[in-house]
């Protein structure tokens, strides 16, 4: 600053302000190099890797049922879930949480009533379910076609998975229009002092912990759309070896992989799998 400027009120309190900004900054490129914060980031790049892994080995596994890629709408939009989950990766990546936010809104929306459509209309054409997702029988501003599904692979734990589906849509719901709850979030963050870009370490562990949800919730859909048979395949036979997988780390993914249990692959060895299946889950339900 010039002579005489520290004379000027105003200029003070500017560079005063950006001090306090820098200082701030540093502190918080100390978090982000953390280990702690470092292993969320990890897990959450993981768990995206996988969501893209995960449904290019479901159109795999199901391409011998021509049906599938010919008539489904699900395999179609495989591209717009993951195009969403990157975006929400690269938003929580820059500190953008509450975008991320909206993108795992539209995730949720286009998993949950694609999946409806091609369940209803499962012996319906590809141009059909077009018709039928485009008209007025698909409520697309909300995602309680969950609860019309037969999810088969949950057994008596559906309605807990059909709501926890509508709980993290109406969640995820709050971050897209100016709600009460972002009023209040944004005042109470303000009153602590953290700034956009600024984030705590609870806040990308909340915000990687609802994308993994997310990601766990389409998986489990496309699981559903395959059916049991190629499902069971996939986790017998591939993903349950495959200790880094990001979905173990689910508890509704371990529901649907306990359904396999009864398998002959499986026999002998049962106390193991449930033990390390216990042992790998992070978010139980």
């Amino acid at each position: 600053m010039k002579e005489g400027d520290s004379d000027n009120p105003l200029l003070e309190a500017l560079k005063n302000s950006m001090n306090e900004v820098e200082k701030k900054s540093a502190e918080h490129e100390k978090l982000r190099s953390s280990k702690e914060y470092q292993s969320e980031l990890g897990f959450l790049r993981q768990t995206v890797r996988d969501l893209i892994h995960t449904l290019r080995l479901c159109e795999f596994a199901a391409s011998r049922w021509h049906e599938f890629g010919e008539k489904y709408l699900l395999p179609r939009h495989f591209d717009d879930i993951v195009e969403a989950a990157l975006t929400a990766q690269l938003a929580v990546e820059n500190g953008a949480l509450n975008p991320a936010r909206r993108e795992l809104r539209y995730m949720l929306e286009v998993a949950v009533n694609i999946a409806y459509v091609d369940e209803i209309l499962a012996n319906n054409s590809f141009d059909e379910r077009v018709a039928f997702y485009r008209g007025k029988n698909v409520n697309k501003s909300n995602v309680d076609h969950i609860f019309k599904l037969p999810l088969r692979l949950f057994g008596e734990h559906k309605n807990k998975f059909a709501t926890s589906v509508r709980s993290a849509w109406v969640r995820a719901s709050n971050y897209v229009h100016l709600t009460k709850r972002k009023i209040d979030e944004k005042l109470r963050l303000r009153e602590q002092g953290i700034s956009l870009g600024m984030e705590t370490i609870d806040m990308l562990k909340n915000i990687v912990s609802e994308v993994s949800e997310v990601c766990s919730i389409v998986v489990a859909l496309t699981f559903e759309t395959i059916g049991p048979s190629f499902t069971g395949d996939l986790l017998v036979d591939s993903l349950d070896e495959q200790d880094e997988w990001a979905f173990h780390a689910n508890g509704y993914i371990a529901l649907i992989d306990s359904h396999f249990d009864y398998k002959h692959e499986r026999q002998g060895k049962l106390e193991e799998i449930h033990q390390r299946r216990e042992n790998r889950i992070k978010y139980h339900v």
